[in-house]
């Protein structure tokens, strides 16, 4: 089972089994006034498939997470940065946070991912159903405190000064 893991532990192999099993896909944002929501992805993700998570799972939040007075940050995979997604997003107002390719220093939402990750498996735990992660996933999130995601939104101005100061370097927190 693979998973993100965050960028100041190291990757753990937690379970793997020789028939495969299955995986989950998810698409996840969060603002400083909490959560914006989780949203389990079926199948290979394309343009028109981002802009149907981001319409139904983004779009209906916009408002708790902070109205007008907001940037949306996404990684650079390429059905986030199409022209269809930018039309789309400019087409709604919202702000697209502009930073360069492969920066995961620069993207909280891997630290909340190795959150998740560790907190699923901390006890070692297995899973032989692809809707028990589900289940596991989802307490998981929704029990994360609002203070860590506070502090990692808080965070955004040092990591940006950070690697502006390594040249785009990873940084060794």
């Amino acid at each position: 089972m693979k998973y993100c893991h965050g960028l100041r532990k190291e990757p753990r192999n937690f379970f793997s089994r020789q028939s495969g099993g299955g995986s989950v896909m998810m698409w996840e944002a969060f603002g400083f006034n909490g959560q914006v929501g989780l949203a389990f992805l079926d199948g290979r993700q394309n343009s028109p498939k981002y802009i149907e998570t981001l319409e139904n799972h983004l779009m209906p939040f916009e408002e708790n997470v902070g109205g007008r007075n907001w940037e949306y940050q996404h990684a650079n995979a390429p059905t986030h940065i199409s022209s269809t997604r930018k039309n789309y997003l400019n087409s709604k107002n919202v702000t697209v946070l502009e930073w360069p390719p492969m920066s995961p220093d620069l993207n909280p939402i891997e630290n909340v991912w190795g959150f998740i990750s560790r907190k699923v498996y901390e006890n070692g735990e297995q899973f032989y159903s692809v809707n028990a992660l589900k289940t596991y996933i989802e307490s998981a999130r929704y029990n994360l405190e609002p203070e860590i995601l506070q502090t990692l939104i808080m965070s955004m101005e040092k990591r940006v000064y950070d690697v502006l100061l390594k040249n785009g370097k990873t940084l060794n927190y």
